[in-house]
């Protein structure tokens, strides 16, 4: 773990929330915890709670007996040893975990993961898991563009409305990456019970939306509860559009590394912020939308689909399963491919390179 969080767990683990409300840096580390493989440890159900302690006791068990899977190439080992940090902490050893629900799709091309936190103050914490390491993930985040919604769009919904039919109490929603889209998504499509229990949503680096749905009247109405908080050189996060409240956070890493968030830097109870992105982060932003701009839809998906077409020819069901093998059976497929494809593979490549560098 980053110092950084070290030093916030050292200064406020052991208050509990009624002395010091949940916060931002709360936030963070649940999102990141929430990573943590909880099949055979968190219920489904979400009247069936576990503590986080005895959760983590569980975690230890599995850890031992080598029942964990090991978590992949993308999210960093480091969540394991948080997960058990924060069990020994007085501020969340005792939240009841429960709602485990990790569903992976290939068919419907989803990969969708969340968890629900219940406190003793009454509050109800909805973490939607980031994308992990599965290939199927991935494509789901890529055809964000040129789907509207997207299958786990649809199931963030579903699980909160489910959350506030089950559960008792007001609502903090957040997710990492592809987990604070789901999150803002879910805030928005919660109904009017939904949006009345809602207190905040926390979005760690998410990729936005369209400007339609900024606008509509179900995401202005909870508009000043959406948080979008973004690393200085931020690139996933600065995908499409977001909403007023952006909150730039200073991190340690570089570049695409400042994804992390145990990488954010962090003064007592709250992120250090930065006066505005960086210009690498913007000049970015600007060729993503030029690059989109300049392609249809049936473009952008045919793309997408050229891309991990050749990523299931190789077999592969994660990122970390791809060896050498399986690279060459991919560059295999990209030749197989027919004249038109090939094309636009080539067109869409030098687009991409034409935009960045006319954006510096």
């Amino acid at each position: 773990m980053a110092n950084m969080i070290n030093d916030y767990l050292d200064w406020r683990g052991d208050l509990t929330f009624f002395q010091d409300p949940f916060n931002e840096v709360d936030a963070l580390v649940l999102c990141m915890a929430t990573y943590v493989e909880l099949d055979r440890i968190v219920s489904p159900d979400l009247l069936e709670q576990i503590s986080f302690y005895d959760a983590a006791e569980l975690l230890k068990t599995h850890l031992e007996e080598k029942k964990y899977n090991k978590i992949g190439l993308i999210i960093p080992e480091e969540v394991v040893t948080l997960f058990l940090t924060l069990a020994q902490c007085n501020r969340y050893k005792n939240l009841r975990l429960s709602g485990y629900i990790n569903h992976i799709d290939e068919e419907d091309e989803k990969q969708f993961a969340a968890v629900t936190f219940q406190n003793d103050n009454g509050e109800i914490y909805i973490v939607y898991r980031g994308t992990d390491d599965t290939i199927v993930g991935w494509r789901e985040d890529f055809n964000m563009a040129f789907l509207d919604v997207l299958p786990a769009q649809k199931e963030a919904a579903l699980y909160y409305r489910k959350v506030l039919r089950s559960l008792k109490g007001k609502v903090r929603i957040m997710g990492h990456s592809k987990g604070g889209n789901l999150s803002v998504y879910s805030a928005v499509r919660g109904g009017k019970i939904g949006q009345k229990r809602l207190l905040k949503v926390y979005c760690l680096d998410g990729p936005g939306f369209s400007e339609d749905f900024i606008s509509c009247d179900s995401y202005q109405n909870i508009s000043e509860k959406i948080f979008w908080y973004l690393p200085y050189e931020s690139i996933i996060g600065n995908v499409l559009t977001h909403g007023l409240n952006e909150v730039i956070v200073k991190s340690t890493a570089k570049g695409i590394l400042q994804h992390n968030p145990l990488s954010w830097c962090v003064n007592r109870n709250s992120f250090i912020r930065e006066k505005e992105l960086s210009k690498e982060a913007v000049l970015a932003h600007l060729a993503i939308s030029e690059c989109m701009d300049k392609l249809s839809l049936d473009q952008r998906k045919q793309f997408v689909g050229i891309i991990f077409d050749a990523l299931d020819a190789t077999e592969a069901k994660k990122l970390g399963d791809i060896r050498f093998k399986n690279f060459v059976g991919l560059i295999d497929s990209v030749k197989k491919l027919d004249q038109e494809s090939k094309e636009l593979f080539k067109e869409t490549g030098r687009l991409v390179l034409k935009t960045v560098k006319e954006n510096r």
